[in-house]
This record gives structure tokens, C-alpha cells and sequence, in this order.
């Protein structure tokens, strides 16, 4: 009988595991996300690529008091609309939300389950976040992907928003006026006097479900209403009430106290009084009191901006310069063209790095828009043919051509210690089929140009030797001495020796590139190039530090024949 109980207790327990799912066989997670369990076999397997993409980001406040803001104790919604433009269905999907700075004291999901989405279909999404009432004042930000069960994850979006710590409201007693209606002159035992109160908010924060009472001593007693609900205060609120009392002839005292009590929903910031009127002072002969009306404090609005701020207001200066050419490249996706790699193998922001600085080229630097060459997530072939043309533009402009060269991806050195910079379809195995830097550099100066301008995102990024490529080190080993570098060259690389590169993540741009920027916007496109060296210098330095917490310190490489002229150049003369 023990044996036949013991088997159906496992028997009962094994039908329940089956019921709930079974044992998970893996349990995956990626970047820092909670552990996600999976059963490998309840994912269908795919028959074309999904697609998805984040979007109509919006951050909602209608829930609060609609001031763009993630108040003290407030709940706000992070709102977007996820689309499926791939051929394939997508599976499993999450929402995958990370701080990218310290966010304390607001609630948030990590993960949310999103589901299943079939190609060419969309689901709104809705993350919920909630304030407590210690929320600090400070600029926050989320980073938002969304995972997909085969590996068809979104690209990151990124929102920036703001929090305002508690702000405590604080109830007060204006101005208090005794008035006797029947216009005796004084107060007189058994006739009605009248309290007018002016109650104010002084406090910064608003005061909820605001409640006044008015106690009286024996032998007086209350005309009218003793309890007033103010309902809800904002900061510099005052509303009027208006109390009635009389004292019969039993009272023996000299003057009359009435007890004010305030109360708000903290039962903090409330506060306790005695209004006294004596039996022998004059009072106004039927009075009444005019309140001026109190201007309620604009609360100032603080905008989402899903964009950097130096992604908007670029300057638009003069006119376009027609001996100005430029070649901007951005390699960010090198996962989606290679076979094994993940996609924390990309570059983070690459794109969208070399989209803003082809616009500050055109509209702050003056190049003409037509004279722009852009590649982003360019192959071999692309960037050769690119710094070909660019070579012969030079050779056919006798000697004019002022020429800007950025560059925002990978690179990695061979076994020599030679840097090459690296296109989308070559692997970290096979870094010879990449772009030697010291070529790029020789075909840039081959024939006279005014001057040649070379801009690198990209550092050494942790193994010569490396099988696949970082996701964080934007990697370009930069080493040329400035005695290898022929003509009118100035390069400005991103770092020193083997340090990284690393993104900004708060504004969407490398760290490098972001200063860069910020320098062109801040001076409308002019200032030296050694001002720029100093500026670069001071604020990537600190800024890698405080965001990453490593040193990132951005060098300047030139040629021998302009040792003693670059430092005084002008971006926009």
C-alpha cells in the first residue's frame, strides 16, 4: 500500500511538470537581461528573416499632471509601435529595457513579453514607469531592445527623459480678516462675527485634497460650515474661506480663539493655528475682502528628445565651398554580413555617427552636398572604389582640394602590428582583406591638395588575432608615427596606443564623435584645429572616464610638411 502511494505521488508530480511546461532545457540571457527560459524546441524554426523595427517612440505623461516630466510618485509610459518588416515571422519577442546611467528609485519592467509577430504585422507596446517619492532631479535615460527567440533582435532606440525629485508643498495662513455683519463695530457676545481666512500654498510641490477645520472654545459655536475642502493646491495657490461664529453670553473670556487645522494628503505639510479676535478690539463695519487673484507659477516644461542635441540645431553657415570634397563612412552592421557573428559584434551608433556628421560637413563646414561621398555598412569594394575616386577628385583639382575624411567602425592590426581598416564582409580572421590605413593615407596625398583632414572613430579593440570583433571597441589599432605621413595630412584619431573607442550611449554617437560635433555646433564651424585638439583632448578624456570608466584620450597624427602650419588652420574660412 506504501509503494502504490509513493507512485502515484510521483506520478500526480510528474503530470504537473508536464502540465506547466515541462523543464526548460535552456535558460537564455543576454546582456544583463534576467534569465529567459526557453524551451529549444517550442521555437519554430525560420523560413525567411524578420525584421523589426521600434517605432513612433513616445514618452506619455497623461497619467501625471502632463508636464513631460517623471515626477515624484508619478507614473509615466514609455509608448512605440514594433513592426515586423521582415518576410519572416518573428517569435517570442521581449522588450529588453537597461538604464544606460544609474536610474534609482523608479519602477520599471527589465523584460516584457511582447509575443509572437507574424511578417508585415505591428503591435503597440506600452512600458509603465513609476517614480517613488525619493526619485532624485536628474537627466535619465533607457535603452530599449527588443529580443526575438531566433536572433532577429531590433535595433537599440534610446529615451532620454527627465526626473524631478519630490517637491513638498507647504499650507499657510495669508492673511486672516474678523468681520462683525452687523456693523456694531465690535466684536458683541451673541451676535455672529466673521472669520475670513486665506489659505496659500507656498511650497514648490502641489498640495492634494487640501482640508481646513476650524475648532471653537466652549460657549462659541460655529454658524456655518466648519470643515472646508479645498481640493487640490498647486505652488502659489491661495483660496478664500469664510467662517461664521458667535459666542453666547456665558463666555467669560477677553478674546475669542479660533483653531485652524490644515491637512493635505502627506499629512506633512499641513499646519495648526490660533486666529484670536478680542471682545474689545473694532472690527470692520460689514466688510468684505477683495482677494487678488493669485497667478498660479508656470511649471517649466523639459523636452524628450529622442535625438542627441547635437543631431539638431546643426548651424547653417555661408555658402558652399566648391574646392571642398568629402568621403564619410560609417560601418555599424557587420553581423548581418558575416555567417557566426553576433550582433554585439556591430558598432554601436556608426550610422547614425556618420549621418550627422555628413550633415555639419554640408551645412556648417561647407562642402557641397553634391561633393559628399557617404557609405554606411560599406564592403571592401565600396570604400577601395570610394578612396579611388576620392584620390583622382584630388589629382584633377590642381592643388585646390580641401578634402574631409571620417571614418566610424572596426579596424584591427595583422600579426605585424599594421592597422587596417575594416569593411562589413571582412572577418576579424581574414584582417589583411580589410583596408590598410597606410595605404588610405598614401592615396589621400599621392597628388597636391590644399590640405586633407582625416577623422577616426575606431582604436585597437583587444587581440590581433581576434576570430570575431568587439561589440564595445570600436577597433582600429592608430600607430602611424607623424613622420610617416606625407603631404598636407592632419589626422585626428579617437585614441592613444590600444586603448578603446567607445560609444556615448546617452547621445547615440561615439564619445569621439559626439565631441567632435559638439565642438562644430558650439563655434558655427569655425576655430582652429589646435582649438579642436584641445577641446577633444579635455572632453572625451573625462567623459570616457565618467561614462565607461576607462581612459580614452584622442591624438593628433600630421605630416612633416605641416608641423608648423596645422595648428593654425581654420574648419570654416
Amino acid at each position: 500500500m506504501k509503494k502504490t502511494s509513493i507512485f502515484l505521488r510521483s506520478l500526480t508530480a510528474a503530470w504537473l511538470l508536464l502540465a506547466l511546461g515541462g523543464i526548460p532545457e535552456v535558460c537564455a540571457q543576454t546582456f544583463k537581461s534576467n534569465p529567459y527560459p526557453v524551451r529549444i524546441s517550442d521555437i519554430p524554426r525560420p523560413t525567411a528573416p524578420a525584421e523589426l523595427h521600434i517605432t513612433d517612440l513616445k514618452f506619455s505623461d497623461a497619467l501625471g499632471n502632463q508636464n513631460e516630466l517623471l515626477d515624484a510618485e508619478e507614473a509615466v509610459e514609455v509608448r512605440f509601435t514594433l513592426v515586423n518588416r521582415g518576410r519572416g515571422n518573428a517569435y517570442r519577442t521581449r522588450l529588453q529595457v537597461e538604464s544606460t546611467v544609474p536610474i534609482r528609485e523608479v519602477t520599471y519592467a527589465a523584460t516584457q513579453e511582447i509575443g509572437d509577430l507574424a511578417a508585415g504585422q505591428s503591435r503597440p507596446v506600452v512600458l509603465k514607469l513609476q517614480a517613488s517619492r525619493s526619485v532624485a532631479t536628474a537627466d535619465l535615460a533607457l535603452h530599449l531592445t527588443v529580443k526575438e527567440a531566433n536572433g532577429f533582435d531590433s535595433d537599440p532606440a534610446v529615451v532620454r527623459f527627465r526626473s524631478e525629485a519630490f517637491q513638498a508643498p507647504l499650507l499657510a495662513v495669508a492673511d486672516a480678516v474678523f468681520t462683525n455683519n452687523e456693523g456694531e463695530g465690535k466684536l458683541v457676545l451673541g451676535k455672529i462675527v466673521t472669520l475670513d481666512l486665506l489659505i496659500q500654498n507656498r511650497g514648490q510641490g502641489v498640495a492634494r485634497k487640501t482640508k481646513i477645520e476650524i475648532a471653537c472654545p466652549p460657549q462659541v459655536f460655529p454658524a456655518g460650515e466648519s470643515t472646508f475642502d479645498l481640493g487640490d493646491m498647486n505652488p502659489n495657490d491661495s483660496k478664500r474661506i469664510t467662517y461664521e461664529f458667535f459666542a453666547n453670553k456665558l463666555y467669560t473670556g477677553t478674546d475669542i480663539g479660533l483653531q485652524i487645522q490644515a491637512t493635505e494628503s502627506y499629512g506633512e505639510y499641513g499646519f495648526r493655528s490660533t486666529q484670536r479676535v478680542s471682545l474689545d478690539k473694532s472690527l470692520a463695519k460689514t466688510q468684505t475682502l477683495q482677494v487678488a487673484g493669485q497667478q498660479t507659477s508656470k511649471v517649466a516644461i523639459t523636452d524628450v528628445a529622442l535625438r542627441a542635441d547635437v543631431d539638431r540645431n546643426i548651424p547653417q553657415v555661408g555658402t558652399p565651398n566648391p574646392n571642398r570634397y568629402a568621403l564619410v563612412i560609417g560601418n555599424e552592421d557587420y553581423a548581418s554580413r558575416q555567417t557566426g557573428l553576433a550582433t554585439e559584434s556591430n558598432v554601436p551608433f556608426a550610422r547614425n555617427d556618420a549621418q550627422v556628421v555628413r550633415s555639419y560637413f554640408s551645412r556648417t563646414l561647407g562642402v557641397p552636398e553634391s561633393q559628399i561621398d557617404m557609405k554606411l555598412d560599406a564592403t571592401r569594394g565600396e570604400m577601395d572604389q570610394a578612396i579611388d575616386r576620392l584620390s583622382k577628385i584630388i589629382k584633377n583639382t590642381e592643388g585646390k582640394a580641401e578634402v574631409m575624411v571620417y571614418y566610424a567602425g572596426h579596424g584591427l592590426p595583422d600579426e605585424s602590428g599594421e592597422a587596417y581598416l575594416i569593411p562589413v564582409d571582412v572577418s576579424g580572421g581574414n584582417v589583411r582583406m580589410g583596408v590598410k590605413l597606410a595605404e588610405v593615407y598614401r592615396r589621400l596625398t599621392e597628388f597636391p591638395a590644399e590640405r586633407v583632414t582625416v577623422f577616426l572613430d575606431a582604436c585597437f579593440s583587444g587581440g590581433a588575432r581576434a576570430t570575431e570583433l568587439l561589440a564595445m571597441a570600436r577597433g582600429v589599432k592608430i600607430v602611424p608615427r607623424s613622420g610617416s605621413l606625407e603631404g598636407n595630412l592632419v589626422v585626428f584619431t579617437a585614441t592613444s596606443g590600444e586603448q578603446s573607442a567607445l560609444p556615448f550611449v546617452e547621445q547615440q554617437h561615439g564619445i569621439f564623435t559626439y565631441f567632435l560635433l559638439k565642438f562644430w555646433q558650439e563655434r558655427s564651424g569655425g576655430g582652429t584645429f589646435l582649438d579642436l585638439a584641445n577641446h577633444l583632448k579635455s572632453k572625451v578624456g573625462l567623459e570616457s572616464v565618467r561614462t565607461n570608466n576607462k581612459e580614452q584620450n584622442p591624438q593628433v597624427l600630421y605630416s612633416t610638411g605641416v608641423a608648423d602650419a596645422w595648428q593654425s588652420w581654420i574648419f570654416n574660412e
